[in-house]
Order: structure tokens, then sequence, then C-alpha cells
């Protein structure tokens, strides 16, 4: 990127060229600086109102629909920003990617000290961002949107895990895997009283029976790799020093490690130079391995969900009383169950997870044995269902953990049974209410996981028949929607077993949604758009594509908002549903077993790569979800302050009603994320157009999902 002396140059070049009736106004010494974002409020309203009146009603609020977002061109975001800027100048805001530390936005001072050549020590990034602001302002910068064709062109970079070449050389790493296993088994001093080698055995017969063996769920969680050497070994001694010191400093620290035999057979461990192409495992290798960031932060982790902590008998920040700390919730209609069983844990360990803070103390640390449910949690399922049954606004249950699918069959089998019986009592209990005092019956039941990611073995036949059985009863008590939610992040981790999982979960008539994390190496131009396709193309809806919360812990990760929501408008949009189809869409979910045939039926008549039936959003500390947001601040290091709405289309608590607007500080200025992408071999060109989005809308939710939350 420019330094910081040409940036500095460009900026006072471009106010002088560009915008010369200010010039003055930052140069008179006798406006102070309140004076002075007077002075430029008076300029800027005068000349919104004459010539944007569309960004000065958006402004003012008198026109803010997704139609009115949707009409702002970059000039008008342009001038959008600038206002807000002036309205929030020299405002103070506690920065928790700095532990609550109180930074102050005041752009226009520093852009005053620039402009009469005192800001010597002024940062690039924060002076990259304002020349940017300018130039759009002028009307000088690209705003041009990428055509479909070159949208495509993008798509087709990224490799598939479905692709021929892929599976062949991930088929060399199973091999290679296999072989360490079998040297495991021969010389490991503590013996599994599963899986063990009969004496007289064979090398063939080892072989055979060692890959029998892959197929089993239980064996990749038993031989799970732990620690780094292990990992280093099973990656073929293919992590470098910097991987190798931050993973024994994270071991150190506390920082768990997780990953199965059968995940790190996903991994490219080839040079590069051998490599068909580079970098298409990177999303994989970017939750694998941590960053710096999160091993400096380890250890004081601030709590982004700040709705999940609650106190016994006292509301939650959304503002609701919990039975217990198995329901997480924050809308009226739906809430989260995580049963106290193996569902607590993960098939693997995402770096950006959120439960890095319960780590800290020790908490859910993949010691599996130890969250095996107890005699006690059959109590506790009684306890938690009669919260739902007895509540008039519930609905939508979603359970996971860690991960539903981590719960054994059994346990998944008692949870459904309670979730069917606690349906039926509400119905029941509905017969005893007048009109108007009747409860919301349950309607949906939805299981969240990413184990056709980490361990699609663990969706076996025993598993399908009791999610069959379930849906086969689900009808008669009112429930009309089974769901599985998987967290898929890239069209790499959809393998042949992945979609042989898929295949069985539709077959058994339950729909799969996808949830996407946005991190930088998914980010990628084209990387979403390719995921959307290789999901329909295995019969799963995108569902929501969530950028990456957190603070500092998650900064490596983290993918500007502003990316976000270019991808939105950019990317995503060759994929939108035409009107006519709307209708077509409405029985999908309910009709699990023919989704692959309907989603390319649709995807065929409106001429389309995808469907786009996902909202690129955050999720909120306590609000909830939205990705309706305006650039109002920026930090003295060139990181956007944002403040979002909640989102006015679904219900909400009181107390989130009138909490209104949400802060959040990003962790890393644009021009960092810029120089991220560089190094993993993306053109920064193809993202110019990103500085110009200082604003969102959070995007109607599709007609396919009608109700889900």
């Amino acid at each position: 990127m420019n330094t910081q002396s040409s940036l500095a140059s460009v900026l006072v070049s471009k106010i002088q060229s560009d915008n010369p009736t200010i010039l003055p106004l930052f140069l008179d010494s006798k406006l102070s600086d309140v004076q002075l974002v007077d002075a430029l409020r008076d300029h800027y309203t005068a000349y919104m109102q004459s010539e944007h009146p569309t960004a000065w009603a958006y402004y003012t609020g008198e026109e803010q629909s997704e139609q009115d977002y949707y009409k702002l061109s970059v000039r008008s975001m342009a001038y959008l920003r600038l206002m807000d800027y002036l309205d929030h100048e020299g405002k103070s805001y506690p920065d928790w990617n700095l532990h609550g530390q109180e930074i102050v936005s005041r752009p226009i001072a520093l852009m005053r000290k620039v402009l009469t050549g005192q800001c010597v020590e002024c940062n690039s990034d924060f002076l990259e961002d304002m020349a940017h602001l300018f130039s759009q302002l002028s009307e000088v910068e690209n705003s041009n949107i990428p055509t479909r064709s070159q949208v495509q062109q993008w798509m087709a970079r990224h490799s598939s895990g479905l692709d021929p070449a892929v599976i062949f050389w991930r088929s060399h790493n199973k091999e290679r895997i296999v072989a360490l296993l079998i040297e495991r088994l021969k010389t490991s001093e503590k013996k599994s009283s599963h899986y063990q080698l009969k004496e007289g055995m064979s090398e063939k017969q080892i072989r055979k029976q060692v890959l029998a063996w892959w197929r089993e769920d239980r064996f990749h969680l038993h031989f799970a790799i732990r620690s780094t050497d292990e990992l280093n070994r099973y990656l073929d001694f293919s992590m470098d020093e910097e991987e190798l010191r931050i993973m024994r400093e994270a071991e150190k620290k506390g920082i768990p490690i997780f990953a199965t035999p059968y995940f790190l057979s996903l991994i490219d461990t080839r040079k590069k130079e051998e490599q068909e192409n580079p970098g298409s495992d990177l999303v994989l290798r970017s939750y694998l391995f941590y960053s710096q960031d999160l091993l400096d932060e380890f250890g004081s982790i601030v709590a982004w969900e700040k709705e999940d902590i609650a106190e016994p008998g006292k509301p939650n920040v959304a503002g609701w009383i919990l039975p217990s700390h198995n329901v997480h919730r924050r809308y009226p209609e739906v809430a989260i169950f995580i049963p106290d069983t193996m569902g607590r844990a993960c098939g693997g360990l995402c770096a950006y997870c959120q439960r890095m803070y319960d780590f800290q103390a020790g908490r859910f640390n993949f010691e599996l044995e130890k969250l095996r449910p107890r005699q006690s949690w059959h109590k506790g399922l009684e306890v938690n269902m009669e919260y739902f049954r007895n509540d008039p606004y519930l609905s939508d249950i979603l359970i996971t953990g860690g991960d539903a699918f981590m719960s054994s069959v059994a346990s998944i089998e008692k949870i459904l049974d309670a979730v069917l019986q606690m349906a039926k009592n509400k119905l029941l209990d509905n017969e005893d209410r007048e009109e108007g005092e009747k409860y919301a019956t349950m309607r949906r039941v939805r299981l969240g996981t990413k184990i056709p990611v980490y361990l699609p073995q663990r969706v076996t036949k025993e598993l399908v028949q009791v999610l069959r059985v379930f849906r086969e009863k689900a009808g008669a008590v009112g429930i009309s929607q089974c769901v599985v939610q998987t967290h898929i992040s890239s069209a790499m981790e959809i393998t042949p077993d992945t979609r042989k999982a898929i295949a069985r979960l539709l077959e058994a008539g339950w729909a799969v949604t996808n949830q996407e994390v946005f991190t930088v190496a998914a980010s990628r131009r084209g990387h979403s758009a390719k995921l959307r396709k290789v999901l329909n193309d295995i019969g799963v809806l995108p569902y929501y594509t969530f950028s990456v919360k957190g603070f500092t812990e998650n900064r490596e990760l983290f993918a500007t908002n502003s990316r976000s929501t270019q991808e939105q408008i950019e990317e995503s949009s060759i994929g939108h549903v035409a009107q006519r189809y709307h209708a077509s869409l409405r029985p999908f979910m309910s009709d699990a077993q023919n989704m692959v045939e309907s989603i390319e039926s649709i995807r065929k008549s409106d001429e389309i790569p995808f469907l786009a039936t996902d909202r690129n959003t955050l999720n909120l500390p306590g609000v909830g979800k939205s990705n309706t947001y305006r650039t109002i601040g920026i930090t003295d290091d060139g990181r956007r302050i944002l403040e979002f709405e909640f989102d006015h289309t679904r219900p909400h608590s009181k107390v989130i009603e009138e909490m209104g607007s949400v802060i959040i500080i990003e962790s890393k200025s644009i021009a960092h994320y810029l120089r991220q992408i560089e190094e993993m071999g993306e053109d920064p060109s193809e993202y110019e157009t990103i500085w110009g989005y200082s604003a969102g809308s959070l995007a109607p939710r599709s007609t396919v999902f009608a109700g889900i939350s």
C-alpha cells in the first residue's frame, strides 16, 4: 500500500482540486475545531439537499427502506458517511479490541492537521481511507459493479472437494495418514478396548482393518490429534516455523488442539509449486492454525455473546429469564437448547470459535469422556422442555452445542422424543385456553452441526433412522419443518463423504441449510459464490453468510463489513431468484427428499448459477443478527466505527427494541484487510470498490425461509 507521506499528499491534492470550496475552511485558523465541523456541516447540508436529495432523505431517516438503500450511489454513500463523521466528531467509544479503552473518532481534526502539514504521525491506513472518501465525493473513483461473467470467472478460480483432481491428491493423503495410524496402533502402549490389531495379522489384513475403521466416526475421535508435534507429523511435516511456534505456545497457554485424521486428510501438504490450485485449502487452514492475535489475547478474551451470560433468576441482556445454562435466547419465537451430553463438544476446533472465552477457564476442552451425560441430565431435559412448553411465544427450537450430532444416537433420540412430547403438550394446553390467549405452538425443529465437514462418518444409518422417525411423527404435533443447519465455509470442505451424509439427511426428510463463516480466506472474490453453487449441487440451501465475530483475538480471520456488503451486492446478487419463481420456493423446506431436483429446476428456469437464499450478516452482542449499519466514525489507525440497527423485520423483546443501535469498532482497517488478501495471492485492484461500502442494509429473508429466524 501507499506510504504515509504520499497518502497525505494525495489527500491534500484531492481536496485542493476536487473540493476547493472546503479547503479555506480547514485552513482558517480563526475557526476552532468545533466551528470547523459546524461550517462543514452547513456546507454539505445545503449541497446534499440541493444536489443529492436521495442521500439527504436517507441520512435524515425520511426514506430508509431496503429499496431506498439500493438507490444510493457511491457518491451518495460518501456524503452520507461524511455527514455521519461530522455528527460524531469528537465522540468517544469503548474499544473492546483494546479491552474497553476509550477511543475518539476525530477524522476532521486529523484531516485539518494533514492539510496544515502538522500530521507528522498520521496512520497511513487512516489516510488511505480518507483519500478514497474524497475521491468518492468528487466521483473520480471507480464504482463499476462487476458483470455476471466476471463473477463466474472468479468462481472458476476456486476448487471443490468434488473435483477429480482434489479427490485424487486427498486419496494419497489418506493413504499416508492410514500408514501413520497403523504405526500408532502397533507401537502405542495405551491400548484401546475397541481398536486393537489382532495377533498374527498380515500387513495386508492390518491395512484392510484400518481402512474399515476409517469409515467409523468413533475411530477418528479416538485417534484425533491433540498436539502440535502430532499435527505437524500428520500434515507430513509441512508446517512452517511460524505456525509451529504459535501452535506450541498455544498449547502451553491451554488452547486446545483437536483435529480428526479425516479432516487432516483434506489439507494439501504438497509444496506450492506442486499444487494445481495453490491456496485452495486456505479456508480450512485458517481455522486449523491459530494466529498470534489469538495467542496474545487468550486469557483476556471478552465474551462477544453478551446474551449468553446470564445469572439464574435474572434476565439476560436480551431480557429473557432462562431456566438453566442449557437455554440461550435472543428472540421471542426461538431459543437455543444445548443439552448436557457429548453434544457440548465438536468434531473439531475452529480458530474463531466463540467458546475460546470458555476455554480460558478450562471448560469444554475436548475431554470427551468428561462430557458424557450424567444421570441427572434426564431431569434437566424435562425442566428445559417445560420452559418451551410454558412460553407463549416459542415456536422454534435450535438444538446445538458444541454440535448436535456429537451427541450419541441414543441421546439424540431421547432429546427428540422430549421435543415431540413438549410440542404435543403445547397443543393440548391450548385446548383449555380462550381464543386470543393461546400460546404459540412448535412449528420448527433445527439441529446445528459441522459434522458433515469434520466427521461425515457420524451421519450413520442409525442416526438417520432416528431422524426419519421423528420427521414422520412431527406433523401430528404441528411441527412442519425439520432442518439440519450445517457450517460449511468452502467448496473444498464438500467431499464425496459430505455429499453422502447430506443425501442421507435429505432422504430422511430433513432439509439442510448452511451458514458460512466469512473469514478473510472465504472472502476472496468468487469464493462464497462458488460455495453456494456446490451447496446447491448437493441439495443444500445457503442460509446465512456470517461475518467473523469477536475482537482482537479474531482479527486475523475477520473480513471487514465493507467486504461483506461488497460481496452481497456484487457477487451474491447474480444468484437472486426472480420474483416469478418465489411461489415455487415455498414448499422446498417441507419436501427435502426432492431438494436437489427442486433447486436445479429453479436454477435452470431462472438461468442463474446458484440460489442466493442466504443473507450476509453479523451476530451482534445482545441484539442478534443484522447487516443494517452506517459508518459513523473512524479510529486514528483507520478502523471503521459502525452503528448497527437491529433487524426490524422480525420481533424482538421489549428490551432490545428500547436498546436501539449497537456500536461496533472493527478490529482492522480496510487497508489491513487488502494487505492480507494480497498475501494470499489476490489482486487488490479487483476489490477497489470496497472503500465505497460504508453503509449496509440487511437483505430480506428469502421466500424459501419464510418464518425461519
